[in-house]
């Protein structure tokens, strides 16, 4: 009930909070995808990985993937902290 208050009451709110959560998800998805390349990597890597560019190459990308994904995650507690204190005063509409 409190997710339809917020919503009549304050639908940039409750889109925002929507567009984090899918995010959110998308965010996980990049990271078993990385996770997935890494261990496939490694799985068929012979001999001295530091010798394979391509090995190298994925683990370069998938470093510079999980940095931005952290950052974006950062920013995404940050508004989620913001909207929840809002949230807060809708909070006892969402008792009936």
């Amino acid at each position: 009930l409190l997710g339809v208050v917020v919503a009549q009451e304050r639908p940039d709110l409750e889109a925002q909070r929507q567009q984090l959560v899918v995010e959110s998800a998308e965010n996980k998805r990049k990271l078993k995808e990385i996770e997935d390349r890494i261990l496939h990597v490694l799985s068929s890597s012979q001999g001295n990985i530091l010798e394979d560019a391509t090995a190298i190459q994925i683990l370069s990308e998938a470093k510079v993937v999980s940095n931005e994904i952290s950052e974006e995650e950062l920013v995404a507690e940050a508004t989620q902290r913001e909207i929840d204190a809002a949230r807060v005063g809708y909070k006892s509409c969402g008792a009936y």
